[in-house]
């Protein structure tokens, strides 16, 4: 609905000022429904009708006083009608630095600015100009023509109660249709704002369940890490211990097999060197009878052939030597077999007293098809007391140690193992020159399934059994390396193990 209605009281007869008038009326009903329904609240949306205002109002208002000009208007009359266009332009110029400074304008304002000034401009000042330039067209002097306005003509106040009565039923018919919107517009905040409180008092209840999900699954998943890494590490021990329990069983078989050959050996290889002795003398009183013959005596010649033809003074002095290094090399075989068979004792779960300087040594001639092409081996023993343990496992955790020191020098190097007690512990350090571990991996070494060698060379798993082995002992083992500068792997153990009380209790 058009909130003002172009009527025959604002025609003045000049074609392009009605032309001009109405465009400004139509430029007004089209911008009122959006500024009407904002009401006085500030309006971000009057900027555009600002700005179409003022090209009106340059081009109409420029239009008018050169008008009047060329008409030679009265000059009185001409500074009170540009008056009049600058008031109008300096209102609308203020309200464009309003809505540019803080969109502080409203629409309801400037409608009743528009509708005020357009209707009393038209139907006074114009309709005023429109009178005098027709007196002018018809001769009349200026001032002729400007004494021809009314003043308090009754009849321009009947123009003007006519077309105020027009507006104003204008503005009723506006005003109702405005309350219709008005209420259509409360119920429909009324609605939306209920709508915005379940929508968010859903999102709201959504928000927390699916947080309370997130937490549960966020534990759950927790707990199943470490369910995982416990499962690993069992059978990370399980795949360790069966594999060493079948080496245990295999070596005990092996170092049983082995004994009693070695025992026959070494006993024949005593009896032989006996009998070699005896020979030996034997062929002594020979050469003392043969010494009695002459020296040209066919028997005696003949002899002597045979002695230089078999070497007897070399075998004479070379056949001790070999019984000798037979009998050595045999004890060796048996000290090995001896070790191999401690080292892997079928009594593995059993706590005993033991000597850690013996252990040490056993793992170190067990270990030593892997050291002895490597590594220089230098062994400071301290005198231990005798330490409460497992030996088996604490075997296995000194054989892992020395493989991995084997393993980590690459052509040739030194190997120290140092032993000594202090403040009722035993400390075992086992030291090598060779590459070293990079610090990154220091902190987790003791990790199952880190490791320092290359992919299918080991699982990581030998370090991570050692350090539960150790704490299972309530000890503890430490590393300290540096890269391309070798490592130390210090391992203390208490002489009376708070763990052997704890399984006497339980048993």
């Amino acid at each position: 609905m058009a909130l003002m209605i172009w009527s025959k009281h604002f025609v003045t007869g000049i074609d392009v000022i009605d032309t001009q008038h109405k465009g400004l009326v139509d430029l007004i009903n089209a911008a009122a429904p959006q500024l009407a329904a904002i009401g006085d609240a500030p309006a971000r949306g009057v900027r555009p009708l600002l700005d179409r205002l003022a090209d009106y109002a340059l081009t109409h208002f420029h239009y008018e006083e050169a008008l009047m000009l060329a008409s030679e208007v009265d000059p009185r009359y001409v500074t009170q009608h540009q008056r009049s266009h600058t008031s109008f332009a300096q209102e609308v110029l203020q309200m464009i630095r309003d809505a540019s400074a803080d969109n502080n304008v409203s629409g309801a304002n400037l409608l009743r600015f528009l509708t005020s000034w357009l209707t009393f401009h038209i139907l006074s000042e114009d309709q005023h100009l429109a009178c005098q330039l027709r007196a002018i067209q018809a001769g009349a002097s200026p001032a002729e023509a400007l004494a021809t306005v009314p003043t308090s003509d009754p009849s321009a106040t009947a123009v003007l109660v006519g077309a105020l009565t027009d507006l104003f039923s204008l503005v009723t018919l506006r005003n109702r249709s405005l309350k219709a919107l008005n209420e259509q517009l409360r119920l429909a905040k009324n609605e939306q704002a209920r709508a915005n409180e379940e929508l968010e008092a859903r999102v709201a209840e959504r928000t927390t369940a699916l947080k309370l999900a997130n937490m549960e699954l966020e534990r759950e998943r927790g707990g199943l890490l470490a369910s995982l890494t416990q499962i690993q590490q069992a059978q990370a021990q399980l795949l360790q211990s069966e594999k060493m329990a079948t080496v245990g069983q295999l070596a005990a078989g092996v170092a049983h097999e082995i004994s009693n050959p070695i025992d026959l050996a070494s006993a024949n290889v005593s009896a032989l060197n006996t009998y070699s002795e005896r020979l030996i003398a034997l062929i002594d009183a020979y050469q003392e009878m043969e010494s009695a013959l002459p020296s040209d005596h066919p028997v005696r010649r003949g002899v002597a052939r045979e002695r230089e033809g078999i070497e007897l003074d070399y075998l004479r002095q070379n056949i001790p030597d070999l019984f000798r290094e037979s009998s050595e090399g045999l004890a060796r075989v048996k000290r090995i077999v001896s070790d191999l068979r401690d080292f892997s004792r079928a009594d593995e779960g059993e706590w005993q007293d033991v000597d850690i300087n013996y252990g040490l040594q056993s793992a170190l001639n067990v270990a030593w098809s892997e050291l002895k092409h490597k590594a220089v081996i230098v062994t400071e023993f301290g005198e231990l007391p005798p330490v409460r343990c497992i030996p088996a496992q604490i075997n296995q955790v000194f054989m892992n140690l020395l493989v991995n020191a084997a393993q980590a020098i690459e052509t040739s190097g030194v190997l120290t193992l140092r032993t000594s007690v202090a403040d009722g512990k035993v400390r075992i350090e086992i030291s090598d020159t060779g590459k070293g571990i990079p610090d990154d991996l220091q902190k987790r070494i003791f990790e199952p399934f880190v490791t320092t060698k290359a992919v299918g060379q080991g699982p990581g798993l030998g370090l991570a059994i050692s350090w539960d082995i150790i704490k299972r002992h309530d000890g503890a083992i430490e590393v300290k390396s540096a890269a391309g500068a070798g490592s130390t792997f210090t391992v203390t153990l208490p002489i009376a193990a708070r763990a052997t009380a704890a399984m006497t209790e339980a048993a």
